[in-house]
């Protein structure tokens, strides 16, 4: 009866100790950027477009470690990672702790959930 119960809990656990590693997310659709989750400074942002800008699909993520972060990608090719990692290796750590919230979220944003967030992305 409980393990159910027990199950839902445990995946929960996971998923939010997974998230928690998380500095931000980025999703790419059509050539345009959404900040999913987290706080990513405004120069950053705009290398970042002009790098993605005719990428059809992808979403970037960072992860927390011990030197500051690791950048990981899906839906872009190898030229374009490594420059993305380059621009995020030249961002200084302070620079991304003290990074402004994004201003309105949706709330695909708040939950963090790339497809909730681009249906009630306000920016059209």
């Amino acid at each position: 009866m409980y393990l159910p119960i027990l199950a839902v809990v445990f995946v929960v656990f996971l998923f939010w100790t997974w998230r928690s590693n998380e500095l931000f997310c980025i999703s790419v659709r059509n050539g345009k950027l959404l900040i999913v989750r987290g706080r990513v400074p405004a120069g950053l942002m705009g290398e970042f477009r002009t790098v993605l800008s005719n990428v059809q699909s992808a979403t970037i993520r960072v992860q927390k470690t011990q030197n500051g972060g690791r950048l990981t990608a899906s839906g872009v090719d190898e030229g374009k990672l490594q420059r993305l990692r380059n621009i995020f290796g030249l961002c200084p750590q302070a620079q991304l702790r003290s990074a402004k919230p994004i201003v309105n979220p949706s709330l695909g944003q708040v939950l963090g959930i790339a497809w909730l967030a681009w249906w009630l992305d306000r920016r059209s």
